[in-house]
């Protein structure tokens, strides 16, 4: 397949100079724009960064709101706001989990500027994060965080479809914050030596922080009830994971004293009761992005228990957030 991911980064590359080039025609905003996203396909931890950015915007004063793409949901062609009520089917996974952690406006949408501007229009924000969209040039952007997984990487370094990455890791060297997500393996030696690439010492390259999905708390799904995740520790349950990169999630459950039988399945899964009848009767651990559709299953839920994640970040991300957010007022 290197012949052809060689023709999908010549195609990728041509596209986003058209645009630099104002070829092809690119949005621009009255509030500011902020993106969160990747360079390569599978789960990064994005959507608990995008929650913690949200929360800090919030905290300094802004009032923000959230476009998505909706993935895994019924295509939203025009711009489809999102809360409690709206099902997962319509919102999708990640938008429906980022409404109810937030609380902020949510809008959907194949077309992110569209999104973006009808959350100014409709419901008057000041700031706007964008949960992935990288690659969506046709939406201006004033900061982009590009989020890294610590453990898997950029893989063997090739574009699709030979290798994992959506643009060369040469991209990184013009976003404005690396976001790395941490864990308890680090990624391979290439896969070092392709950011210290990016990250050349004594020359100017964007500020990079490291940050952990920390398990905070187990929130049960019929009551709400929130316990702590050591309840479990000693007995045997199940985990279901419905994710692009479901290890990381089981590696943290056994991190932390849990003792579970896999249950994977496919990233955005829409769940039928039958798939979740386990045996033995035991208590069955969640994702967030799996608990909002299978909260919505008419079935008895008190055996179910969200896994609430947090994200944990250093200090240097910690700093360097602060400063974007201080661009925002």
């Amino acid at each position: 397949m290197w012949p052809v991911s060689v023709l999908f980064g010549v195609l990728t590359q041509t596209r986003h100079a058209m645009f630099k080039a104002g070829l092809l025609r690119s949005n621009s905003f009255t509030v500011p724009v902020i993106v969160v996203g990747n360079i390569s396909v599978g789960g990064t931890g994005k959507t608990p960064l995008v929650s913690a950015l949200v929360k800090r915007l919030q905290a300094a004063g802004l009032k923000p709101g959230i476009v998505s793409r909706g993935y895994g949901a019924q295509k939203a062609l025009t711009p489809r706001m999102i809360d409690l009520q709206t099902p997962v089917a319509l919102a999708g996974d990640e938008p429906a989990l980022l409404a109810r952690e937030t609380g902020v406006p949510v809008c959907v949408c194949v077309n992110r500027s569209a999104a973006v501007q009808a959350l100014i229009d409709e419901q008057h924000v000041n700031a706007i994060v964008s949960d992935d969209g990288l690659q969506h040039y046709a939406m201006q952007r004033d900061m982009e965080i590009a989020v890294v997984d610590g453990q898997r990487g950029f893989g063997n370094g090739f574009l699709l479809p030979a290798g994992p990455l959506r643009e060369p890791v040469a991209r990184l060297k013009t976003v404005q914050l690396i976001a790395v997500q941490r864990t308890a393996t680090t990624m391979s030696s290439s896969n070092r030596e392709l950011l210290a690439s990016v990250l050349v010492p004594g020359k100017a390259h964007p500020p990079e922080g490291n940050f952990f999905l920390q398990l905070s708390h187990l929130r049960n799904l019929s009551d709400d009830q929130h316990i702590d995740l050591a309840s479990f520790q000693g007995q045997q349950v199940h985990a279901v994971a419905g994710l692009g990169n479901p290890n990381r999630f089981f590696e943290s459950l056994r991190a932390n004293g849990l003792q579970f039988e896999e249950h994977r399945f496919p990233d955005h899964h829409h769940y039928a009761v039958s798939e979740l009848a386990f045996d033995p009767h035991a208590p069955v651990v969640v994702t967030g992005k799996d608990a909002v559709k299978i909260s919505e299953l008419d079935m008895d839920l008190r055996r179910f228990y969200e896994v609430v994640v947090v994200a944990d970040m250093n200090n240097s991300l910690n700093t360097a957030i602060d400063q974007l957010i201080a661009t925002c007022k």
